[in-house]
């Protein structure tokens, strides 16, 4: 495995674990509640666009490699 990948690897799951426990903390205390449209909007385009980034950073480290 290369470098870069460790890399992506370390921030994606620490960021993504460190990501979904911010989420869990904002739902328990009532920061957030999924009955509401805005705050689902929210939760589900942070969440597409930490997926999305991660895509896109892997994509770009597997095209730097070739």
């Amino acid at each position: 495995m290369h470098e870069p990948w460790i890399a992506w690897l370390y921030q994606y799951v620490i960021g993504g674990a460190l990501f979904l426990l911010t989420l869990f903390m904002l739902f328990r205390v009532g920061a957030v509640h999924w009955d509401n449209l805005k705050s689902r909007w929210l939760v589900v385009t942070m969440t597409a666009g930490l997926l999305v980034f991660a895509a896109l950073h892997a994509i770009w480290i597997f095209l730097a490699g070739n």
